[in-house]
């Protein structure tokens, strides 16, 4: 049987991973090899077919319309050669092959690592490739199995799996609190030293906590001697003895245990938001879908539902066997 009047699957699949990427770059970095690899591979294409693919005088590659056509057929390849390695997989009884997870930054920090170092050794043969963004990702354009996203999900598409919720807690080092003024309300707030977050752009003009109670609710202004998008200085800072900052439970909990932390005003919260684990429908699930689901979601789950008050009986975040 001839095939050298066929195109080349290698050329197809990095045509197929320049359509989805939106660049040479991308694309590149999705078949781990170099940018001018994967020109010389869409321009053999263009070469057998004698036609034009691809436009590139934009940042972003545009198809043509023969392009378009020959992009539903690689896809068609993509999809074909991933469902016989499932078949292959499933046959042999293996989880196995590469799994790329999107996070973003404190779930990826203080909660997944450790999961996935556990997923790791119970399948040796999976390849685990963790993403830290702080942006929303499209599991589908980007190449990604698993992402953690927060709030929304924003597409009806994909499955999503509910893993629990988020809610800041105010904390403080031993050493600060006996140096400063009492704080026995929120009213207090004002006369301490606050460590803000400015990961939301409302905080950023208007330095304010929303704190609640038992269905009360407190607004009070704050005057931050330090603010920051992300957890890890204000928790550092925290700890430290620079003033109180809102964090979620997941992040102070191992600082909790030691004593370098302290809930203050317990059973006040600031801001509770859901979590949840968005990835590509697919039929069947691959079994390393399923083993990957299996092992992270309880184990989300459990360490999200132990972010309770702390100031009311603790956190514990041992992981479910």
């Amino acid at each position: 049987m001839r095939t050298d009047y066929l195109p080349d699957s290698q050329a197809l699949l990095a045509f197929d991973a320049l359509v989805r990427r939106g660049s040479f770059t991308a694309a590149a970095e999705e078949l781990d090899c170099t940018k001018s690899r994967v020109s010389q591979l869409v321009k053999a294409l263009e070469k057998q077919f004698g036609t034009v693919l691809v436009l590139r005088n934009t940042r972003r590659v545009a198809l043509t319309e023969t392009g378009q056509r020959l992009a539903l057929h690689a896809r068609e390849l993509r999809c074909l050669l991933e469902r016989a390695r499932i078949d292959i997989n499933e046959a042999e009884g293996e989880v196995s092959g590469p799994l790329v997870i999107s996070s973003i930054t404190s779930f990826a920090q203080y909660l997944l690592a450790p999961i996935l170092a556990e997923l790791a050794v119970l399948h040796p043969g999976l390849q685990l490739k963790l993403q830290v963004e702080n942006r929303l990702q499209d599991p589908i354009s980007e190449g990604l199995d698993f992402c953690v996203r927060t709030r929304n999900v924003h597409d009806d598409a994909l499955v999503a799996k509910p893993l629990g919720l988020v809610r800041e807690w105010a904390f403080a080092s031993p050493d600060y609190l006996a140096k400063a003024p009492p704080l026995a309300t929120p009213d207090d707030l004002p006369l301490h030293r606050i460590l803000l977050d400015t990961s939301r752009p409302k905080l950023r003009d208007t330095p304010e906590w929303l704190l609640e109670k038992d269905g009360q609710q407190k607004q009070v202004r704050v005057q931050p001697v330090l603010s920051s998008h992300q957890y890890a200085p204000l928790l550092s800072a925290a700890i430290a003895g620079s003033g109180i900052a809102l964090l979620p439970a997941y992040v102070a909990s191992e600082h909790l245990k030691s004593g370098r932390l302290v809930p203050v005003l317990p059973g006040w919260s600031h801001d509770c938001w859901p979590v949840y684990l968005v990835y590509p429908y697919r039929h069947p699930l691959p079994r390393k879908y399923e083993a990957f689901i299996q092992h992270v979601v309880p184990r989300m789950r459990a360490l999200l539902e132990a972010g309770i008050d702390p100031g009311q009986g603790g956190i514990p975040l041992s992981s479910p066997e």
